[in-house]
Parts: structure tokens; C-alpha cells; sequence
């Protein structure tokens, strides 16, 4: 068991389920629309999504440009979406107030990964310092954490920062802001591309949250592996 200073947390698919975060918002945008939230919708607006998002090309978290502008390319991502969205449906609405439904709740939304999720946070609290980092944009992902902040140290959120993970910036700014090194820090998350391969990138300690069991990649370099958020327990002491 390691004594680590601080525990930072990435936020959607390793504490907050991001998933039930993208349907509640999906069913929003329908009521708005005033059609029906059927499973032909629900695959049709997944579709055009998933069309938009690799148009945009938001997958590639490593490119230079994406991290420079990441944020801007999800605001253009979310207008390129709706915009496709209105066009299957043969409707004309404005693009830029259902990207404001989307975006409103989402924000209102705060599933746990595991119903005991938020438990097992307040008791880690007790001997480790909380940080939660995330990719996200601020006026979603502030209210989204709310209910940690009572046991958390700091926050980091990109769009504040002004880069994103996996980039060795954003990493190195909250190092320096934590007024730690990376040996102190055990990175926590879900995403192998952007919190493991980020963190490993500043000498950080990792451990992969992998709940479904997947299988790692030949070059990812996991030093922990945990499939409850309750295994934390005994990787960090």
C-alpha cells in the first residue's frame, strides 16, 4: 500500500456517469424539439453525434490543435450536431438554444458511477488530499461536482486551465498549483489516453478505474488497476 499525498480524480465515467448525464440531456433536447423520445430517435441522434464529434475531431485528445482549441472545437461540435440533428428531423430551430438545453442538463445531472460512489470519496478524504481534474467546460462541470467539493482540495477544469488531458500542461499546471510532485499523486481514472497515458507523461502514479474489465493496450502503462472505486482502498492505504 502507498501513502499518497493527494488523490486526483478524473469526474464523468470514474465518478459521475457521464452516459446517464447524455440521455437525460438527449430526452431534454427532444421535449424541446416537441418529438417524441423514441429508440429510432435515441439511435438517430446518437448517430449524427458520433458523426459530428469525429468530423470534429474531438477523439484525437493528443493532437496538437485539439489541445490548443479544444474548447472551442466542442462548442463548434455540439453546433454541428444539432445542426444535423434539425436537418434528419426537417425542422428549423435555433441551433444555439438547444445547445443551451444540452448543455443545462447535463450540468443538472449527477449520477454516480456506483451507488456508493460519493461514500467512498468522504472516507478517502480522511487520509488523502481530493483533487478532482477534468475535461469539460466550466459551467457544466461546476455544478456537476458540487456535492464533493465538501471533501475536495482543488478543482481543475480545462476550459479554466486553458488546456486539457492528456497534454503535459495541463498536468504540470496543477502540479505546480498543488505545490507538489507527481510521486505524491496518484492519478484516478477511466480513460487510458487521457488521464493514465497523461499522468504517466509527468512521472505520475496511475491506477486505470475499469469497472467493465477491459483489456489494456500493449504501450499503456498502468500501475494499478481497480474495478470498484471501494478497491481504492487498499491500493492507496
Amino acid at each position: 500500500m502507498m501513502g499518497y499525498r493527494y488523490l486526483i480524480f478524473d469526474v464523468d465515467g470514474t465518478l459521475l456517469n457521464f452516459g446517464h448525464a447524455y440521455c437525460r440531456a438527449q430526452k431534454a433536447v427532444a421535449e424541446k424539439l416537441g418529438v417524441s423520445y423514441t429508440p429510432e430517435y435515441v439511435a438517430l441522434d446518437e448517430k449524427l453525434s458520433w458523426k459530428g464529434w469525429r468530423e470534429s475531431g474531438l477523439e484525437d485528445t493528443g493532437s496538437a490543435y485539439i489541445q490548443a482549441h479544444y474548447h472551442s472545437v466542442y462548442y463548434d461540435y455540439l453546433r454541428r450536431h444539432f445542426t444535423y440533428l434539425l436537418e434528419a428531423l426537417g425542422m428549423s430551430r435555433d441551433v444555439e438554444e438547444l445547445v443551451a438545453c444540452y448543455l443545462e442538463s447535463v450540468a443538472e445531472s449527477r449520477e454516480w458511477m456506483e451507488p456508493d460512489t460519493l461514500e467512498v470519496f468522504r472516507q478517502l478524504a480522511g487520509a488523502h488530499k481530493l483533487v478532482l481534474a477534468t475535461n469539460g467546460i466550466s459551467q457544466v462541470q461546476r455544478p456537476r461536482v458540487r456535492e464533493l467539493l465538501p471533501y475536495t482540495e482543488a478543482v481543475f477544469i480545462s476550459e479554466e486551465m486553458g488546456c486539457i488531458k492528456p497534454g503535459e500542461a495541463f498536468f504540470q499546471k496543477m502540479l505546480a498549483d498543488l505545490g507538489c510532485g507527481p510521486k505524491d499523486c496518484l492519478m484516478v481514472g477511466d480513460s487510458l489516453s487521457n488521464d493514465i497515458k497523461g499522468a504517466k507523461s509527468v512521472g505520475m502514479p496511475t491506477c486505470w478505474y475499469n469497472p467493465k474489465g477491459k483489456e489494456a493496450g500493449e504501450g499503456d502503462r498502468v500501475d494499478f488497476v481497480i474495478k470498484s472505486i471501494k478497491d481504492l482502498e487498499a491500493v492507496c492505504g
